[in-house]
């Protein structure tokens, strides 16, 4: 029997999107069981959409490195594609949507979160942020529109640039997250939220969103490929290669 990634349980008119691929680290199949979910629910009527995690401690770690340490260009490419197909999948989505940080949202997992309208975190351990520099690349360049969507200039120096995760406070402060609460409180509270925002008008909620958002999915959508072909020269620079086979290590990957 072949495994669900992704769990969707409706409650109340919130479609909960729950990643259960253990550490929710993104390879193809869990990108594209995401993506396939969240096209379905958009096909659906586009209800509130709430973003978890089934695991204790993450979120979601960003790319498997595992899968990705000795993968060919080809396949690097593959997961990159999917990856920006995702993000704007999400990001683009008509309804209300949040995210319910409850662990690690790193990387990728990081931009997933910032993908959704709402974010919640939990206070305590959960890092947040953009390591992709760290490993010698660039956050990806259609994550970049979006980023530029969501933050301020300064965070986006701090966390961009910087290339180092932040708490929730932290987060709070940079206008990463909307709301900081206890692990046990966080699917609570932005759950309240999202029927908050799921209690407006849904047609003036999507035509909204499309005027504030419209250039850069349309700019996300028509990346230039030779964008992807900047990151990938990246990924496959020596000294880029060595560091992500040791974080890979780290990681018990």
């Amino acid at each position: 029997m072949t495994r669900e990634l992704v769990h969707h349980v409706q409650d109340r008119g919130v479609n909960r999107v729950i990643m259960d691929d253990g550490a929710n680290a993104l390879d193809l199949p869990l990108l594209e069981a995401l993506k396939a979910r969240i096209s379905s629910l958009r096909a659906d009527g586009a209800r509130p959409l709430l973003l978890a995690s089934a695991h204790p401690n993450l979120f979601c770690p960003g790319w498997d490195m595992k899968a990705l340490t000795d993968a060919p260009r080809e396949r690097v490419g593959e997961v990159l594609s999917s990856f920006n197909a995702l993000i704007l999948e999400l990001f683009s989505y008509p309804g209300p949507t949040a995210a319910a940080i409850t662990g690690h949202a790193v990387a990728g997992g990081c931009l997933l979160a910032m993908a959704c309208d709402l974010r919640v975190m939990a206070t305590g351990r959960p890092r947040l942020g953009f390591a992709e520099l760290n490993l010698g690349v660039p956050v990806p360049a259609a994550s970049l529109r979006m980023l530029r969507s969501r933050l301020g200039i300064s965070a986006l120096d701090e966390t961009v640039l910087g290339g180092e995760g932040c708490s929730a406070e932290r987060a709070l402060q940079l206008a990463m997250v909307h709301q900081v609460v206890s692990t046990e409180k966080v699917v609570i509270a932005a759950d309240r939220e999202l029927r908050n925002l799921g209690s407006k008008p849904p047609k003036a909620y999507a035509a909204t969103k499309e005027f504030l958002f419209k250039d850069a999915w349309q700019m996300m959508a028509g990346a230039n490929p030779a964008e992807d072909e900047i990151f990938l020269d990246c990924w496959f620079d020596a000294a880029a290669r060595d560091r992500i086979q040791d974080v890979a290590r780290s990681l018990g990957q």
